[in-house]
């Protein structure tokens, strides 16, 4: 079993590129499937919490889906390694007069359970994290302990095989089988492709070693990024989003989705 660590290879600090990710990853038609499947999947859980729910976003960048948690009337901590992405989740967080109800801390995803602190909390995101860890399988033994017993963790990974498939579909088979000889699947120094993209059996393995349990798994972007920019734009976005979440959940679509969603309880 592999681990997906690469030992040459440090995290990811996104300082440098915390000004990209509003219009690349949050905005737009992207980020309207990402938002849907995560509000779809979290329904349940959120719909039936007694009460405030206290939130740990690990890796939380600008804090996107974290702030509407805070908006709902969740106690949430955004934590990220890049002060330049906590410093935009401030914005945000000022522009929607939420600063007041949101801790924010500037700290690697790994040293999160040192502190009691942060530890013992209902519910634990980590959304496109692990793919830019030097060795993801590590941190899925932090993010269990910040949870109480019984409580959840949102987890999404860019997905390995959709990556491969990618580059089987523009017939780029030298790369392929470079990144898979060399184990780094980035590109340039700016790039969002990231380093470390996993494969789904490899976070079911580590998921099981720490005795948490998958509840629910999606994929998003199933076939959003596989049409041609010509369709996408003659298309509604509200059509788009509708067939994602319809396909979200069936073999073998969510297998090649960009992203995948896992919700465990521990």
């Amino acid at each position: 079993m592999t681990t997906g660590a690469l030992t040459d290879m440090q995290d990811r600090n996104f300082d440098d590129l915390a000004h990209r990710f509003r219009s690349r990853i949050y905005g737009g038609l992207k980020g309207e499937v990402r938002l849907a499947v995560l509000n779809r999947d979290l329904a349940p859980f959120l719909g039936e919490a007694p009460g405030a729910l206290r939130v740990l976003d690990a890796g939380g960048g600008q804090g996107q889906f974290a702030l509407d948690l805070a908006e709902a009337g969740h106690q949430v901590t955004i934590a990220d390694i890049s002060a330049a992405m906590l410093e935009q989740a401030r914005e945000h967080a000022r522009d929607r007069g939420l600063e007041g109800q949101v801790e924010f801390l500037n700290c690697p995803l790994q040293e999160l359970p040192d502190s009691a602190a942060h530890c013992d909390r209902d519910l634990v995101l980590c959304h496109a994290v692990l793919e830019w860890l030097a060795e993801p399988h590590s941190a899925v033994a932090a993010l269990r302990r910040l949870l109480r017993p019984g409580g959840y963790l949102s987890l999404t990974f860019y997905n390995r095989r959709a990556l491969e498939f990618r580059l089987l579909q523009r017939g780029s088979f030298r790369q392929l089988d470079r990144n898979i000889d060399t184990g780094f699947w980035g590109g340039h120094p700016g790039s969002l492709t990231p380093q470390n993209p996993l494969r789904l059996e490899w976070v079911e393995d580590w998921l099981a070693q720490h005795g948490l349990q998958i509840i629910s798994h999606s994929g998003i972007r199933c076939f959003h990024d596989y049409m041609t920019p010509s369709i996408r734009e003659k298309l509604p976005a509200a059509a788009i989003v509708e067939k994602e979440l319809e396909y979200s959940r069936v073999d073998p679509y969510r297998q090649l989705a960009r992203y995948v969603h896992l919700l465990c309880r521990c």
